[in-house]
């Protein structure tokens, strides 16, 4: 498998060279329903005897006309929106939606988070396509909306194993294939087990009461601030680096102390209520003759649970902007050890790109699928979250930050993840070689 994947390397990076052409940000559908469009017609084009379909939250699939339920079906999954940039934050010669590439890298926004993981799927039903695999129960998914604020596509999903999409009698394995590579010099695949919970509110109140809502709550931190009355110009513009929310913790996050820090009639606002995935790079600071009421977000990425989280906001007036059922992250430790991933992983030996067992910091479509299946799924189901994209560079210069600025993707550590992929499946029998066949 790894001799396949690298002899056609070009491929995958062609596939990922449009994807990130094709801006997608969550905030845009219209333009996220361009990029789909185009795994659509290249899935359409690969997989005559699949069906190809969207469901009710616009997630593209790709079901093979015979599965048999007798034996182990994979999911693939990858998600095709993205988080907005700034542009003015990037290092040049690197823009957000004007990809930039050369023979290390690709760097764009999505490219890792999570493109790369949906070039993979179209560069494996390509090779299927062109006959140098075959492939056996195993199901393609694009997840439409990942990121930001409100409904998760992915739930459609969920909901639908076991009744419109097909589930195994012995074990349904769902691969997420986010960024988890880490490059530099002790490059490695991870595999993640478990990840934390993203739960989001939005309270209101002036500031005198918020920075007393944030001294209640130490796990959550503030991404996004702004006044019912915000001033006409801003005298001051502090800023920061940006960053995912999961990987900036609140002690690091400017904002913090700045809210904390405020009088009662200052002015502030930072970041936007609808990608509160990201620390806010810039944060404004005004004044007023009387206090006014703001509204604040705050994240919380912990493995706190539902009840945990609900004990701390005991008594608050608080506003849910993501669906607290939806948001505890997934745990599958407890029963990784004599799991058929780990006698995998096990028995194959060396990889091109060592495997590292982790868990996610941030949350992803898995724990979205967890969260809205048939709970009596559970014992037949396994998720694990590991894919070719890069994660954050924050020790390289400039840094690559896959939710701020100067996002890339690794091109010899990513296609490396691939081939280590690739042979994962191929040891579960979901594809298989020509010649094997």
């Amino acid at each position: 498998m790894e001799s396949l994947v690298l002899n056609h390397a070009n491929r995958y990076f062609a596939h990922l060279r449009k994807l990130a052409a094709l801006p997608s940000v969550f905030t845009r559908p219209e333009d996220v329903e361009h990029a789909m469009a185009y795994c659509k017609a290249t899935l359409s084009s690969v997989l005559p005897g699949h069906t190809i379909c969207e469901d009710k939250g616009k997630n593209l699939l790709a079901l093979p006309g015979n599965i048999n339920r007798q034996e182990p079906i994979v999911y693939l999954s990858a998600h095709v929106d993205t988080v907005d940039a700034d542009k003015t934050e990037w290092d040049a010669p690197f823009s957000p939606f004007e990809p930039y590439e050369d023979e290390d890298e690709l760097v764009g926004r999505g490219v890792s988070d999570c493109k790369a993981g949906v070039a993979f799927q179209l560069f494996l039903a390509e090779l299927a396509g062109e006959g140098h695999l075959c492939l056996e129960n195993l199901i393609f998914t694009v997840t439409f909306k990942e990121e930001g604020a409100g409904d998760k596509s992915a739930a459609h999903i969920g909901r639908a194993l076991g009744k419109a999409l097909p589930v195994s009698e012995k074990e349904t394995l769902l691969f997420v294939l986010e960024n988890t590579v880490t490059s530099g010099q002790s490059p490695c695949l991870g595999l993640y087990t478990a990840e934390r919970s993203n739960f989001v509110i939005e309270v209101t109140g002036p500031l005198a009461e918020l920075r007393g809502t944030l001294d209640r709550l130490p796990s959550w931190n503030p991404v996004c601030i702004y006044p019912d009355t915000p001033p006409e110009s801003w005298p001051e513009v502090l800023t920061q680096k940006g960053g995912h929310v999961c990987s900036v913790p609140r002690d690091k996050n400017r904002l913090t102390d700045i809210i904390l820090s405020a009088g009662d009639t200052d002015l502030l606002s930072a970041g936007s209520p609808d990608s509160f995935g990201v620390i806010p790079t810039e944060i404004k600071r005004g004044s007023a003759p009387v206090p006014t009421a703001h509204t604040l977000v705050l994240s919380n990425r912990t493995f706190e649970s539902l009840a945990s989280v609900r004990r701390q906001l005991s008594g608050m007036t608080y506003r849910e902007l993501k669906a607290f059922s939806i948001s505890p992250g997934m745990d599958m430790r407890d029963r990784w050890t004599g799991s058929t991933l780990q006698r995998t992983l096990e028995a194959m030996g060396p990889q091109p790109l060592a495997v590292t067992l982790d868990h996610n910091t941030g949350i992803s479509d898995a724990s979205t699928i967890i969260n809205t299946m048939d709970p009596t799924l559970g014992d037949r189901f396994f998720p694990v979250v590991m894919g070719p994209g890069t994660r954050s560079q924050r020790q390289t210069t400039p840094q690559r930050l896959t939710h701020g600025k100067n996002e890339t993707f690794d091109k010899k550590t990513g296609i490396q993840a691939t081939a280590t992929l690739f042979n994962i499946l191929n040891r579960l029998d979901v594809i298989r070689s020509k010649q094997k066949r």
